[in-house]
């Protein structure tokens, strides 16, 4: 793929930084269809070509496969091509190509689990290390992978788990797959109000659109680009509803050049004592359930906790800068047809290229109190639900937002793309937790405590984050802040959190 460019015309800057971006990417990238969700440095340059006009592909939906990439990058100018990002991109492509067979070994810890997460690879515990064996071929893809984390404090018993593990297929321009993979449904850097990295990847059966390619019907064609990834997904047994399930879809198209749009619908079905027939499967599918939470539990009429909405991120220039322009709006049920009783996200970000590399700097804000974006508040009511009562949650942690529900943040932040594969990001986070207090949540007797401030506090959240080459590998320190300790359902949390994280991928 690197044969394409025309290294005549590369400027003198990009010359000289490309073979550092080159053994960054193959020193660490790993084989697998996909760019991995966390991967910070691969968002950046995709959503840097985007606002320059250079990828008319997608970049909300995580994670996104390598055919989406190469065929966003087809049709580039010259100008494009011979970009930093451009040419992060095409190596990655490469290596993902040529990387048929690897082996891949993560060690990690921190000196407790991180209360908040965000977008980019951190431990998930005190213990936190793996192994795994991946296969890519040109239409099959497996990864095995093994690993310890221990949460101390958090009564999640799973110990030993093989999260990130997969067998994925492509038939056509489909993709089918089962396996427990993280998924980013989204346009905030901070977090989500879908589905977010912030909880365990959730083990099920995934398909999905390989290439977003545009319709080519004159009468479709407006959409431009598009996307749709669906799952089902099965929780964990020790929750108010055992062995619920976890149902999701999502639509994202490219209408202008300049704008993204995604529509997602999430709900929790079936499980032990609840209807699980295909009735009650297309009862939940076409919302025909929603504002009848106060069912009793063993109602038909109450098959699924819902939430669904909608998205977008604009890009274009301003004053010579290109900037982004985002927001996210999740709603509890529906209203006449439609989503009601709204969560908001709203952000904006701009990219630089100052001195030796990149910058993004971003403002974002969350606010997870039902309704109060655009009608009146309704606390206790965001990812929670009368029948499914330990919530939007996998083992205690959320499924979306990392400040949970009925809370209020905004993030001030700083990205710092080295042309030598060095990452630093910077941000300072003002919340308010869990808004008016109290626990609405059930946690069973062998379950994972909700880890969510156990009364309201406000808080300053400080964060600070590294990641450059090591023995071949990748090594990410991170550390996290906050003004007071803050005091969790699980116990009171340190005031400091240090962790950090090495990676290194193997031929074989």
């Amino acid at each position: 793929m690197l044969s394409g460019f025309k290294r005549a015309s590369w400027p003198r800057a990009v010359k000289g930084g490309v073979l550092g971006v080159l053994l960054s990417v193959s020193a660490t990238a790993t084989a697998a269809p996909w760019a991995e969700t966390g991967d910070l440095r691969a968002r950046h340059h995709l959503e840097a070509l985007s606002a320059l006009g250079c990828f008319d592909g997608l970049t909300t939906t995580w994670p996104v496969n390598w055919s989406a990439v190469a065929e966003g990058l087809r049709g580039a100018s010259d100008t494009c091509r011979t970009s930093e990002h451009a040419a992060y991109l095409r190596a990655a492509l490469d290596r993902a190509k040529t990387a048929t067979r690897t082996a891949t070994v993560t060690l990690g810890g921190a000196n407790e689990e991180p209360l908040f997460r965000h977008f980019g690879a951190q431990p998930a515990g005190q213990v936190d290390s793996s192994a795994a064996v991946s296969f890519t071929g040109r239409r099959f893809a497996a990864r095995i992978q093994a690993g310890y984390t221990d949460t101390d404090d958090r009564e999640d018993t799973s110990e030993l788990r093989a999260d990130g593990s997969f067998v994925a297929g492509r038939f056509g321009n489909w993709q089918l797959g089962a396996g427990a993979i993280d998924r980013w449904w989204g346009p905030g850097h901070n977090s989500s109000l879908a589905l977010s990295n912030n909880a365990r990847p959730v083990p099920g059966l995934w398909f999905g659109r390989q290439t977003h390619y545009a319709p080519r019907s004159p009468w479709l064609s407006w959409i431009g680009p598009w996307d749709f990834q669906a799952f089902i997904g099965q929780l964990e047994q020790d929750r108010a509803v055992s062995d619920a399930k976890l149902v999701g879809g999502r639509l994202t198209f490219r209408p202008a050049s300049f704008l993204q749009i995604g529509l997602t619908r999430l709900f929790q079905w079936g499980g032990e004592g609840r209807p699980q027939g295909l009735d009650s499967f297309g009862d939940a599918l076409i919302g025909k359930d929603n504002g009848q939470q106060n069912t009793a539990p063993g109602d038909d009429n109450d098959p699924s906790n819902q939430v669904a909405g909608f998205d977008f991120r604009a890009g274009f220039p301003v004053f010579g800068v290109p900037t982004g322009f985002y927001g996210q709006m999740m709603g509890e049920d529906e209203a006449g047809g439609l989503p009601s009783k709204f969560s908001a996200l709203v952000g904006f970000d701009a990219l630089t290229g100052i001195g030796s590399g990149s910058q993004r700097f971003f403002l974002e804000g969350t606010d997870t109190v039902a309704g109060r974006a655009v009608s009146d508040a309704r606390f206790n009511t965001a990812y929670e639900h009368g029948t499914y009562r330990s919530g939007f949650r996998y083992y205690g942690r959320s499924l979306a937002s990392t400040f949970e529900g009925d809370a209020r943040a905004l993030t001030l932040g700083g990205q710092q793309f080295f042309r030598n594969g060095v990452v630093f990001t910077a941000s300072v986070t003002t919340a308010t937790l869990n808004a008016e207090g109290g626990k609405r949540a059930q946690v069973e007797p062998d379950g994972a405590e909700i880890l969510q401030a156990n009364a309201e506090q406000d808080i300053v959240l400080a964060e600070l984050r590294l990641e450059h080459g090591l023995l071949g590998g990748r090594l990410t320190w991170a550390l996290a802040a906050t003004d007071d300790p803050v005091d969790t359902f699980a116990g009171e949390r340190e005031q400091v959190t240090a962790m950090a994280q090495w990676r290194r991928t193997f031929d074989w």
